[in-house]
């Protein structure tokens, strides 16, 4: 009977952790979202502030979690209560391990792939991008420019005076910067629609070329194009 009873909580215990997974609207989904998003997208993606502090929190909560069915599956287990118990404690302390570990690891990758886009287009982001930074990445693009800026000036300042800037092939004043590599937003990517859009012009310089967008379409399209519908929520990058 115990061993029934056992396998009944075991299996509502499994049951509800694939309806959290498969709920959008649940904070580790939404984490994965933000982290394929920004790994797809050839821009820096404005930084999920109050997403990541939910997650972090989060994270504290489960941490808590694990310990208190650790603990209730060691007091049960040398409390000569049978084990059925600690059976259960001890399996609920391995899914929110193996919960955590899926979130920090996903906690990982989207900072990695941020600071992968900050090293790479870093004087771009100094320069245009900040708004779109946490406090910390900021800080980390400054210095990292600032370190560009002490390596190459230290071989361009012995070169004639029109060739010792990093930013442009000749320094003059009339030039643009030219030498500051910038995100290809013309890059071609893959979307999941979210929610259903008609009439959306893709090209502005077609508007009679318009596209109904209906939920769970798979489409390939310039970046540029989508950049807006991405930022309202409309679309996802696969």
């Amino acid at each position: 009977m115990a061993e029934a009873s056992q396998n009944e909580d075991i299996a509502d215990i499994l049951a509800e952790a694939s309806q959290m997974e498969q709920d959008p609207t649940n904070i580790v989904a939404r984490l994965k979202r933000a982290y394929v998003n920004e790994k797809n997208a050839p821009e820096l993606l404005p930084f999920e502030t109050d997403l990541l502090a939910q997650v972090m929190a989060k994270v504290e909560d489960q941490e808590l979690v694990v310990q208190q069915n650790r603990d209730a599956a060691a007091a049960a287990g040398g409390g000569g209560g049978g084990g059925a118990g600690s059976g259960v404690d001890d399996l609920m302390a391995h899914i929110y391990h193996a919960e955590l570990n899926r979130v920090r690891f996903l906690i990982r990758a989207y900072y990695r792939t941020r600071l992968f886009k900050i090293e790479k287009y870093a004087v771009h982001t100094a320069k245009d991008e900040l708004g779109k930074l946490s406090p910390q990445e900021v800080e980390y693009a400054e210095k990292y420019v600032n370190m560009l800026d002490e390596h190459f000036g230290s071989v361009l300042n012995q070169m004639p005076e029109k060739y010792t800037s990093m930013l442009q092939q000749i320094q003059d004043d009339d030039t643009d910067y030219d030498m500051i590599p910038e995100p290809n937003l013309d890059k071609h990517v893959f979307c999941r629609v979210r929610e259903d859009r008609r009439d959306v012009m893709f090209d502005p310089n077609d508007p009679d070329n318009t596209m109904d967008l209906d939920q769970g379409d798979i489409i390939m399209v310039r970046y540029r194009f989508i950049k807006g519908l991405l930022e309202d929520g409309a679309l996802d990058l696969i």
